[in-house]
C-alpha cells in the first residue's frame, strides 16, 4: 500500500483525533469509558463498513467507466493495449485510483483501531480490577 500525506486524507486526520479523545482513559473518566467502550466500538465499527461502501462504489465506478470504453474498442490485442493506455490517462480514472488509495488507508486506520479499542476493553477492566483491590 503507498503511503497518504496525511495533509491529502483530512478524513483520516479527522479519524486520528477522534480515536485519540475516545482512548483518553483517565481516573476521572474510568467510569465513563467503561459504560461507553461499546458505544465506541460501535461508531468505529460503523466507520469501518462506510469507509468499505465507499471503497466498493469506488470499484464499481472504475469497472463501468473501464466497460463503457472496452465495448467501445474491438476485442483485439490492440483493446488491451488501449485499455491500459485508456486506464493511465483518464481523469476519471486518475480521480478514482486516489479515492481509493485513500479509502483503503483510511480502511487501515480503522481495523487497526478496531484492534486497539479491543486492548483498550482489558485495560479498563485491569484498571476496574486494581482500583477494587485497593479498596479492600
Amino acid at each position: 500500500m503507498e503511503n497518504i500525506e496525511l495533509k491529502d486524507n483530512k478524513e483520516l486526520s479527522k479519524y486520528i483525533k477522534e480515536l485519540n479523545e475516545d482512548l483518553e482513559l483517565t481516573t476521572q473518566n474510568l467510569r465513563e469509558k467503561s459504560l461507553l467502550i461499546s458505544t465506541i466500538r460501535s461508531k468505529w465499527l460503523s466507520y469501518l463498513f462506510k469507509e468499505k461502501e465507499n471503497l466498493d462504489r469506488i470499484k464499481t465506478t472504475k469497472t463501468k467507466i473501464i466497460s463503457a470504453h472496452n465495448s467501445s474498442t474491438d476485442k483485439t490485442v490492440l483493446r488491451l493495449k488501449s485499455e491500459t493506455m485508456f486506464e493511465e490517462n483518464d481523469e476519471r480514472i486518475k480521480k478514482l485510483n486516489e479515492l481509493q488509495k485513500i479509502t483503503t488507508s483510511n480502511i487501515d486506520f480503522i481495523e487497526r483501531a478496531m484492534n486497539i479499542l479491543n486492548d483498550f476493553v482489558w485495560q479498563i477492566k485491569n484498571c476496574i480490577e486494581v482500583i477494587k483491590l485497593q479498596n479492600i
